[in-house]
């Protein structure tokens, strides 16, 4: 009895492959000593495909970089679209969707990117622009949602909510690049709660209605 040749992978899965494929090895080497050969033989495509999908290595790395920030910052929006609005909750989950959404920012993944990036930028400025398109803007595009909702409901004063999105992640991570020594060490939960709550108790001396 014959078998039907099995079907090929679709063009997308191919090039989730090759992302895929990328990351360890731009991680182990960097980007100068990587190598589109390494990649090709880690996703099992040949070096044209690659080139095929994204044109160089330089772009194959960035839109490495931007699908990065992307899944580092998925949680971030999430915990910022769970914050509640209600009249009596607003406050405790204001912290609550602080503290996740810098959790989400100081894991071995975000950890990870940071790195890149700090490695990176000096030789390819854009980097910068991939990484606030993918995972910057969105959290402060979210965040600025649901304070302006707050200052809808009178529980807020916020005349520009793009610039106290802005101020509240900052005042929420003032003090965590001493605690974990710019993400070098670990930081606990209960450490990382605490630094939040004061950094929101600070944002809310200022725009509390």
């Amino acid at each position: 009895m014959s078998t039907a040749p099995a079907r090929p992978r679709p063009t997308t899965d191919r090039r989730q492959r090759i992302l895929d494929a990328a990351g360890p090895v731009f991680g182990e080497h960097g980007y100068e000593r990587a190598s589109v050969d390494a990649i090709a033989r880690a996703a099992q495509v040949s070096k044209p495909t690659i080139y095929s999908h994204f044109g160089s290595k330089e772009q194959l790395f960035q839109v490495w970089v931007g699908a990065v920030a992307r899944q580092v910052s998925d949680d971030a929006v999430r915990a910022v679209h769970g914050l509640d609005v209600s009249p009596k909750k607003w406050r405790a989950a204001l912290v609550t969707a602080a503290t996740d959404l810098v959790e989400a920012w100081h894991t071995d993944c975000a950890a990870s990117l940071a790195r890149t990036i700090n490695a990176e930028v000096g030789r390819d400025p854009q980097i910068y622009a991939v990484v606030r398109e993918a995972a910057h803007d969105p959290v402060i595009e979210a965040l600025a949602g649901r304070l302006a909702m707050l200052g809808n409901a009178g529980l807020l004063r916020v005349p520009d909510p793009v610039l106290a999105a802005k101020q509240l992640i900052a005042l929420s991570r003032a003090e965590l690049d001493d605690i974990s020594e710019f993400g070098t060490k670990p930081t606990s939960a209960p450490v990382v709660r605490r630094v939040v709550k004061a950094g929101v108790e600070t944002f809310l001396r200022a725009y509390e209605a």
